[in-house]
């Protein structure tokens, strides 16, 4: 290893959630650590150096490639380019996301759309900047994949990749696999108070990219539901679900999700394409069973029909209907049900996730 590591990150904003908060929980948990970013929204965590480029986009990443020698061995989590030691792509490969979002434009679309990425300097940049460091034969780079999805993309996109690829799975909080398990009675009274609707079933639906996430065949699920005459809502959290609205819609927004897992029956999430879906973690967490498709790196955890359903096509709005009425059968949610599902999750504790991280990174000094 040459230097200290750096972790790379355009914008430094734990505050925006997603890669942005698990970054800073990685440099937290590793300290020590030298943060590299071109606007910086939030100081850096204890014990971490924080350097400012004052630059964006492709500015950004050409400078850090200027300047890798100086800053240390680079941990790059978007666009990782041939300066790169690390490469953690927690939001997936950019030529795997392109690719499940062409597959899910209407066919009158596709071509236009995928002409306009075709011209886009700005994704070919970055895509270049991928295939740069995936491509290199060099037995020295580490790809930290966060599932056996991701993982199984590398070796099928780039044969050629000469690296380690380890999966290192995503960080539970230790108190999400540590809590009470809820009763029947204080979950559905989670729902009156969250929601302010009293229904008989609770589907949950949690995203902030309703195409990735599969909103609308979540949304079809429901009629289906609702036809059968039962008394069924969908739950929905994430960026701009509050403006959803519909028969059994519920839109919240962006809320504390702990509360919505105690209320909820199962968790649909009929993900077109999602490198490993944490609120899957969440919701086996909490006991809850989940209905998700092959292109979510979280259905590895789906190991068994008591802990969930894994349709294969997203877009088989049959199936993952079929799959949702089964785990509403009687019985699904009893504890010894709920507490199978925690177990399935038990390696995410946080404590254990970061240790791998540690042991992996300390291979780059070997």
């Amino acid at each position: 290893m040459t230097g200290p590591l750096a972790l790379v990150l355009d914008i430094w904003d734990p505050q925006r959630g997603g890669l942005e908060a698990y970054a800073e929980d990685f440099a937290r948990a590793l300290g020590g650590m030298r943060i590299v970013c071109g606007r910086a929204n939030a100081p850096a965590p204890d014990h971490c150096e924080l350097v400012e480029l004052g630059c964006a986009g492709q500015e950004f990443y050409r400078e850090v490639d200027r300047r890798a020698a100086e800053l240390g061995t680079l941990l790059a989590f978007r666009h990782p380019g041939t300066s790169a030691g690390v490469f953690l792509p927690l939001g997936g490969l950019l030529s795997s996301s392109l690719a499940a979002r062409r597959a899910s434009e209407p066919f009158w679309l596709r071509w236009p759309r995928q002409l306009a990425r075709a011209l886009s300097g700005r994704t070919r940049y970055y895509l270049m900047r991928e295939a740069a460091f995936l491509s290199s034969r060099d037995p020295e780079r580490v790809v930290l994949a966060n599932s056996e999805l991701v993982r199984r993309e590398i070796g099928q996109r780039f044969p050629e990749f000469g690296g380690r690829v380890e999966v290192t799975g995503l960080p539970l909080a230790d108190e999400c696999l540590d809590l009470t398990l809820p009763d029947a009675a204080a979950k559905r009274a989670s729902l009156v108070e969250v929601a302010g609707h009293a229904a008989e079933i609770c589907v949950l639906w949690i995203g902030n990219d309703p195409v990735r996430k599969g909103l609308l065949q979540a949304m079809a699920v429901l009629r289906r539901l609702r036809a059968r005459k039962l008394a069924a809502v969908l739950v929905c959290a994430g960026h701009r679900t509050e403006r959803l609205e519909g028969d059994g819609v519920i839109g919240l927004g962006h809320v504390d999700t702990a509360i919505l897992y105690r209320a909820a029956d199962v968790l649909l999430a009929p993900s077109l394409e999602d490198n490993l879906s944490f609120a899957v973690l969440e919701a086996l967490a909490a006991g809850v069973p989940v209905v998700t498709t092959s292109r979510n790196g979280a259905a590895s955890f789906v190991t068994s029909d008591e802990i969930g359903r894994v349709v294969d096509d997203a877009k088989d709005v049959h199936e993952l209907d079929g799959a949702t009425l089964a785990l509403l059968e009687r019985g699904m949610l009893a504890p010894e049900m709920r507490q199978m599902r925690r177990d399935a999750v038990r390696t995410c504790r946080r404590s254990e996730h970061f240790a791998r991280i540690r042991e992996h990174l300390a291979r780059l000094d070997a």
